[in-house]
């Protein structure tokens, strides 16, 4: 075994102590009294049952904790969802390192994708000590790391649940500590499960993807969809024609709907080719509908959504992805996640209705420009870049993975074009990605208004290494697309959480299980899961690894639970229409007053987008598999 049980710790009223030794896994301080022990469950995988015992005749307001040494000199760590390495990467002010002013970090387990659990490892050995969910006494903790002299690192668990020495409650953000404790009534014993998981990870850095592993035997409950793939495409579709609104004399979708004075929703201004607003996809997903009923009117919207966006190209042939700012001349940047989206849509929408006998070339046009201008621009040292000004094309901001999004368009291009120029910028890239964030398990600066480690710029590298395989059959890019898929779903939470019964999640029936938490800035959960399970059904497809499939069920599943119902459902006291879905589940303690466990009322353009892709995606498997 890789690691050692060390003395046990209580906090009385604030201070600290440490137990001392009575005997082999038996310690004391006062009344206190504390069992634990170490059964091996399977190899790499041991459970570890801690029982704290008040001996007196008085009563004991305690904060228990575990404390357990790695065996071995860590080279990097991980606390799933919060803290990538210290999130040494970005300028947000999100928690970094270990310590703040010297005070080590408690995070309690529902702001983590794995409950409580923390990661430590070198490029042989990995150690992760992690709650349980058997019970909720095991499963209300904290967790938190402190590096020894010695060059090892001493993990933390903590009951129940605590926040020190600030909490994290905003972007950027901070409020004061959160301070739980166990009552312990006289002789009263407390009894916690936990997990000590051992062994070497497949990849160095990634031995998030064994403990995700051993995540997905060892927690959670069954979660079965809501909806079939066809009840979610009459849902979302519903909902997409809610979200049109007249621009200039066009019909686009907007990027959402939010509350008025009068707590109704109504559209909000903004037309957004992909991102948030998703008018690209939704395009495409209109075609598609057109295509499988012969409703002329879902073609009406589709076409002109595309003419619309392929009109409102600046001078480099860079796509306007914000047809209102475009039309007001307010805004020539743009981000390469957006147009990544405008080169894969693009090129999507003209094959769909090439292949029918229908040629629009100036989609094909937009598409292929706004490619080739970024081919152009390619650095090996920053790839695609993040920021653009599509009329002087300009490189506004060089940094991080979001660039990435440009590779699948670049794979949909050479599909069509059989140009090489698009197949060799999407394998530089791709191994640029890989290479310099992925492979230090770490992707980064998703949104223009976000410059930290996320999530969603992983989304890019799985699909475009899946899409580069399925063209060439190189192990190379499965392999990629493998460690892209560990890294999204470290985000992925394995569990669900617990909430009061007059929360939002409690009263809804939410559960966090398959939800997947934004970034290190942002920390509340989302259905953006849903665009990723196509590729994770791939995943298990090409590896025959059923964890992947696992993983696309729980990630779907999630996505679509809190999806209104063709009746629709009044919410905070306001009415839903049909398909509608708010964007941000706010599982721990930030971002509102209200939460841990409320649902925000902003009823955003993409988790609709996203699920009626996903399931057309599994209607195609279904039928070619």
């Amino acid at each position: 075994m890789s690691y050692r049980i060390l003395e046990p710790a209580a906090f009385f009223r604030g201070k600290r102590n440490d137990l001392e030794r009575r005997s082999d896994g038996v310690w004391s301080c006062g009344a206190l009294l504390a069992e634990i022990a170490v059964t091996p469950v399977r190899p790499g995988a041991d459970k570890i049952v801690s029982r704290w015992t008040n001996t007196g005749d008085g009563e004991l307001f305690l904060q228990p904790e575990i404390r357990v040494a790695s065996g071995f000199v860590y080279k990097s760590y991980l606390i799933p969802g919060v803290s990538y390495n210290g999130n040494g990467w970005g300028r947000g002010r999100e928690p970094k390192g270990l310590c703040r002013e010297g005070e080590p970090w408690i995070f309690e387990y529902r702001r983590t994708s794995l409950p409580s659990c923390t990661i430590s490892e070198n490029e042989t050995e990995y150690m992760a000590l992690m709650a349980s969910d058997a019970d909720e006494a095991s499963l209300r903790s904290s967790c938190g790391m402190e590096a020894a002299a010695d060059g090892t690192m001493i993990h933390r668990l903590l009951y129940p649940e605590i926040e020190r020495p600030l909490t994290y409650s905003g972007r950027d953000a901070y409020a004061e500590p959160q301070e739980g404790f166990l009552r312990l009534g006289p002789h009263e014993t407390f009894r916690a499960e936990a997990w000590i998981l051992t062994g070497k990870p497949v990849f160095p850095r990634f031995a998030a993807a064994n403990v995700e592993e051993e995540a997905l035997a060892l927690l959670g409950k069954p979660f079965t969809a809501r909806f079939s793939t066809g009840e979610i495409k009459d849902l979302c579709s519903a909902f997409a024609f809610s979200l049109l609104q007249d621009v200039g004399g066009k019909r686009l979708f907007s990027i959402g709907l939010s509350l008025n004075e009068k707590n109704e929703f109504r559209l909000n201004e903004g037309n957004e080719f992909g991102w948030c607003g998703q008018n690209g996809m939704y395009a495409r997903l209109f075609l598609r509908r057109w295509d499988e009923t012969g409703d002329e009117s879902y073609k009406s919207v589709a076409v002109g959504v595309l003419d619309a966006f392929a009109a409102a190209r600046g001078k480099t042939g860079l796509v306007h992805a914000h047809y209102d700012r475009w039309l007001k001349g307010s805004g020539d940047v743009e981000d390469t996640c957006n147009l990544g989206y405008a080169i894969l849509e693009f090129a999507l929408c003209w094959k769909f209705l090439h292949d029918r006998g229908e040629d629009h070339p100036e989609w094909l046009d937009a598409g292929r420009d706004a490619a080739d201008y970024l081919i152009g621009q390619y650095s090996d040292v920053s790839g695609f870049g993040k920021a653009w000004n599509v009329e002087t094309g300009e490189c506004l901001d060089p940094e991080g993975t979001i660039g990435a999004y440009v590779i699948p368009g670049l794979a949909a291009l050479y599909r069509i074009t059989s140009e090489e120029k698009y197949l060799t910028y999407a394998g530089k890239a791709l191994r640029l990605y890989a290479k310099r964030d992925l492979d230090e398990f770490r992707c980064t600066a998703g949104a223009l208004d976000t410059y930290c480690i996320d999530k969603e710029s992983s989304g890019p590298i799985l699909r475009g290494a899946l899409a580069l395989y399925e063209i060439d059959g190189e192990k190379e890019w499965l392999v990629i697309a493998q460690k892209a898929g560990w890294y999204f779903t470290s985000w992925m939470f394995y569990y669900d959480a617990l909430y009061p019964a007059e929360s939002d999640f409690a009263r809804t029936g939410y559960r966090t299980r398959g939800a997947t938490s934004v970034s290190a800035q942002h920390h509340h959960l989302d259905p953006w899961g849903a665009l990723v399970v196509p590729d994770m059904l791939r995943l298990w497809k090409y590896t025959g690894d059923d964890g992947w499939k696992k993983r696309a069920e729980l990630l779907f599943a999630n996505a679509m639970q809190n999806v209104t119902p063709g009746c629709g459902r009044v919410f905070h006291d306001a009415k839903r229409g049909p398909g509608a879905q708010n964007e941000g589940y706010l599982h721990c303690r930030w971002g509102s007053e209200k939460a841990p466990g409320y649902c925000n009322d902003w009823l955003v353009a993409w988790p609709q987008a996203f699920l009626w892709h996903a399931a057309a995606e599994i209607e195609d498997m279904l039928r070619d598999p």
